[in-house]
């Protein structure tokens, strides 16, 4: 029995149009991920702080009644 032969070769696929720019995410979706995940965690820190300072706990290392060096 003879072996089949291909007539021609596969067709290669082609853009028929230009592909929409606006509708492509240009950003990685690990990336989005991340700023997301980074956000949620600052936001569960400061909700952390305020849930201590109503027990009288200040976890804030800042000193906001320091004076400032420059300031004369």
């Amino acid at each position: 029995m003879p072996s089949p032969r291909c007539s021609a070769p596969a067709a290669t696929p082609r853009w028929q149009e230009p592909i929409d720019g606006t509708s492509t995410p240009l950003v990685r979706p690990y990336l989005t991920a991340y700023e997301r995940d980074e956000k949620a965690r600052i936001q569960r820190l400061r909700r952390d702080i305020l849930w201590c300072a109503t027990y009288g706990v200040d976890l804030d290392t800042r000193d906001i009644h320091a004076c400032s060096a420059a300031a004369s």
